[in-house]
């Protein structure tokens, strides 16, 4: 089998969001695909494998430290990486099919529309369907979030409110007053999983929009105690979500739907990720998380 060390929603190594990839795990048991993504628990590992029907060209599974995970973006991101350098995939679309069905990844040689990396390599994307939202949090129940994440109250964002979305795994979309907002963040983990069992979000995502000669932008943190992430570098997920969010709240409308998200820079690994709206009939169908991924290091496993 062979190992690579990809960072994920960057074109600067050891910077965005680290993922392992291996190739040539064809044939193992779940139970040594597991072994060996607790062998690396810094980062989530794509197994990329065959295809197992003629619908897709790739199957990818993901797995953590603690278990199988049907989709991860970032990793998404870094297997595709892997394959167009070992010249096992080309430039356009690749069909990969992995725990949230068959899903169309590009590689483009220019950076994906609206901005982005990819000055040392393809641009890859990928499209993510619509999340579904509950209803908005209570806003006592936000201010004890705020209390967890180690922020006052009046960080929280005046007219927005913080609301769950649901896409797969289920994040707490919190808004703050002004990127600056973010620096305060100093959480109680144990008091974030304590409120994340109680109202049914696996994380917390905090974000603080703005525009910047014209374009939109975004800067945000993550904190996922209760799946074992304390704080996520940069995560494709959630800004998929954070889109139909911004939509909702008229950040982004008919003559705004992109915008860049930046993430990773209180962990020293600044990321960017591309994020288009798509929409059929006035109505949101689909959003595109693009961004670049970079090989930091290529191995062998001896087992």
């Amino acid at each position: 089998m062979r190992i690579f060390q990809v960072d994920a929603f960057t074109d600067t190594p050891f910077t965005g969001n680290p993922a392992t990839v291996i190739l040539g795990a064809d044939g193992r048991g779940d139970g040594v695909l597991g072994a060996i993504a607790r062998e690396f628990p810094h980062a989530e590992v794509a197994f990329v494998l065959a295809p197992t029907g003629p619908d897709h060209d790739v199957t990818v599974r993901f797995f953590n430290a603690r278990k199988e995970a049907p989709f991860v973006g970032h990793a998404t991101l870094a297997a595709h990486a892997v394959l167009l350098a070992e010249g096992l995939r080309g430039l356009g679309t690749s069909r990969q099919r992995s725990g949230v069905g068959i899903l169309a990844v590009e590689a483009l040689e220019r950076p994906v529309e609206g901005g982005g990396a990819g000055a040392n390599g393809p641009a890859i994307a990928f499209r993510q369907t619509v999340p579904r939202f509950d209803e908005p949090l209570p806003f006592e129940t936000t201010l004890r979030v705020a209390a967890a994440l180690g922020m006052p109250g009046e960080r929280l964002h005046a007219g927005w409110p913080a609301r769950i979305a649901r896409k797969g795994s289920t994040r707490l979309l919190v808004p703050v007053a002004g990127a600056a907002s973010l620096e305060d963040a100093n959480p109680n983990f144990e008091a974030l999983r304590m409120i994340g069992t109680e109202i049914g979000a696996e994380g917390f995502f905090l974000f603080a929009p703005t525009i910047e000669a014209g374009s939109a932008f975004t800067d945000s943190r993550m904190f996922c105690p209760a799946i074992g992430i304390p704080e996520d570098p940069v995560s494709g997920n959630a800004h998929g979500m954070l889109a139909a969010y911004l939509l909702r709240a008229g950040f982004l409308g008919a003559h705004r739907t992109r915008f860049v998200g930046r993430q990773g820079q209180q962990m020293h690994r600044p990321g960017r990720v591309d994020v288009d709206l798509s929409f059929e009939h006035g109505e949101l169908t689909g959003v595109r998380i693009g961004g670049s991924a970079v090989i930091v290091s290529r191995g062998r496993l001896t087992v």
